[in-house]
């Protein structure tokens, strides 16, 4: 059987491009998971670019997790394989830029938050709404704090709602909205300063500004997946939420 390709690798010149094509929305699969995986495991330790830019080729970035696949017999694998990913991203070796167009929300919010550089179209929209279908991000906890600061985290996590890209640039999410047009300019504004300087030190200064995010990151996965499988997943309510979700109806909460 042919795997579909959701995501794609492509070079231009010295910039590699990770494209997700997953329609509608880019909803988040095991599968899509494990071809970013593999695309970043393809580039290697050094890889033979300038940056990596991340985005889709759909009018979302991603409108977070594959909801069919938030079960208590699913969910450890999906969430294994998201937190590969997010220990991929962090261990680079080169500078990482998001474009985004449309949404970007719960685990797709958190792949932003796992790159160096964001450039948004003023038309997009973020946010954390896991708690609204029942459930929790794995990542923003540890991601968004840093960012956005720990309020506007803790309101984001425990609202679920949604903020415009404008917002987002003010408090630090994002580096820039702009008008959709310009988003690809504002990437390419960044590689060229990039292309002057030193490969070597980039790579130096990225270990230096990653370091504490990504000293605390293992800790923070281990501790979330233990979560996940020992609390959260015993509740009914996660269960409701997704397929009050699917159903396109209000939930029924039982463990109020």
């Amino acid at each position: 059987m042919k795997i579909t390709e959701l995501v794609s690798l492509n070079y231009d010149g010295d910039v590699a491009r990770l494209t997700l094509h997953r329609p509608p929305l880019n909803f988040i699969n095991l599968e899509l998971l494990r071809q970013i995986g593999l695309h970043l495991e393809s580039m290697g330790e050094s890889p033979a670019c300038r940056a990596l830019i991340f985005d889709s080729d759909l009018p979302a970035f991603s409108a977070g997790l594959e909801m069919s696949e938030l079960t208590r017999e699913s969910i450890f694998a999906l969430l294994e394989q998201f937190h590969c990913i997010v220990r991929g991203l962090h261990s680079f070796m080169r500078p990482t830029i998001a474009l985004v167009r449309g949404i970007a929300l719960g685990a797709g919010n958190e792949l932003l938050a796992s790159c160096d550089f964001v450039f948004a179209s003023e038309k997009a929209s973020f946010g954390q709404p896991e708690v609204k279908i029942g459930s929790i991000p794995s990542l923003a906890p540890l991601a968004l704090p840093p960012l956005i600061g720990s309020r506007r985290a803790v309101e984001m996590i425990l609202t679920g709602n949604l903020i415009n890209a404008t917002e987002a640039e003010r408090i630090g999410l994002i580096n820039r909205a702009l008008p959709d047009g310009q988003v690809e300019a504002a990437a390419e504004e960044l590689l060229k300063t990039l292309r002057g300087l030193s490969t070597s030190v980039l790579e130096i200064a990225l270990q230096s500004a990653r370091r504490t995010r990504k000293h605390e990151l293992e800790s923070h996965l281990r501790y979330i997946e233990s979560l996940y499988l020992n609390q959260l997943m015993y509740l009914e309510d996660p269960l409701e939420g997704v397929q009050a979700f699917l159903d396109k109806r209000q939930p029924a909460w039982k463990n109020k």
